[in-house]
């Protein structure tokens, strides 16, 4: 229970680290977009940068994004994930799935199999981004707890046309 406790603290810190604030967010996204450019673009070549910038951080985005919605269920909130991705084992095979995707392209492209522009521009920026401003939406967003939702939307229909 202590480790599950430890964890816990560590994905909140780095959740808030790189999306918990407005300003923590947007030097998170300005250096990812910026970085992931020059990279991208071929002003600053190194498999380091290709590896931290494609692999290294949309995992790391990857991993806080799906663990804290696991976290944020637990709590009984409503989400906009299907419910076997706000559970174990479902939650985790998106990661393992996602990790192993990101793995895959920057094997292919670090190795120089295959090395078009447009490939790094998606797994330095796009993709990167994506995943980051996904994080940021579920930490600012103000989700329901499931026990407000006592009436469905079709019971709210019904109960106005009575009146």
């Amino acid at each position: 229970m202590k480790s599950q406790n430890k964890s816990t603290t560590i994905l909140n810190k780095l959740v808030e680290a790189s999306a918990g604030s407005y300003s923590q967010y947007q030097i998170t996204f300005w250096a990812q977009l910026i970085l992931g450019f020059l990279y991208s673009f071929g002003l600053f070549d190194s498999g380091i940068a290709g590896f931290v910038l494609g692999f290294l951080m949309p995992s790391l985005w990857v991993i806080l994004t799906y663990r804290y919605v696991f976290l944020k269920a637990r709590e009984n909130v409503r989400l906009p994930f299907p419910a076997w991705m706000q559970k174990n084992p479902g939650n985790t095979l998106v990661i393992v799935i996602d990790i192993t995707f990101l793995a895959l392209i920057w094997t292919i492209i670090l190795t120089g199999l295959y090395e078009p522009r447009w490939i790094k521009v998606i797994f330095t920026m796009i993709f990167p981004l994506l995943t980051l401003s996904m994080l940021r939406n579920l930490v600012i967003y103000p989700f329901p707890k499931n026990d407000d939702a006592s009436q469905t939307d079709q019971e709210k229909e019904n109960s106005n046309e009575r009146d």
